[in-house]
């Protein structure tokens, strides 16, 4: 996979959230901009979809069981050809920059407190990948 992509092929990427509305809410954003989701509703499940090679892995941080950090600690430990260097955003409602700063040691490379604006998502998700919207979408 390489490191940019093409404007022209398509996103695909894993969203990972126990709450089926933030999934539903990430999944009509992203699908709405051009991009195919999977999504995972706890990290074992992220684990698996990881082997279907998303360009780029959007996770809360409040998870059940294990949460969105050690998530990414696990992923990163994989090796790159495993999607062990997956660009990685935090999203959580957790706004303090303890959370912040845990999120990005633990390995996420962007942190995306809620509530947010779309553009401010999407913004993100290009600069990690540099992909570019294939709609435009008012904001």
């Amino acid at each position: 996979m390489s490191d940019r992509l093409s404007s022209y092929q398509p996103l695909r990427a894993l969203v990972v959230d126990d709450d089926l509305d933030s999934v539903v809410l990430l999944t009509t954003l992203l699908e709405i901009y051009g991009i195919d989701v999977t999504s995972a509703s706890c990290a074992a499940q992220a684990m698996q979809k990881l082997r279907s090679s998303p360009h780029i892995l959007i996770s809360d941080l409040a998870m059940p069981f294990v949460d969105g950090f050690e998530l990414i600690r696990q992923v990163r430990s994989l090796p790159s050809d495993q999607g062990g260097s997956i660009p990685a955003i935090a999203v959580s409602a957790w706004t303090a920059t303890e959370a912040q700063s845990q999120a990005i040691k633990s390995g996420f490379q962007l942190f995306l407190p809620k509530p947010y604006q779309p553009t401010e998502l999407i913004e993100m998700v290009s600069q990690l990948t540099g992909w570019q919207a294939a709609l435009e979408v008012a904001a």
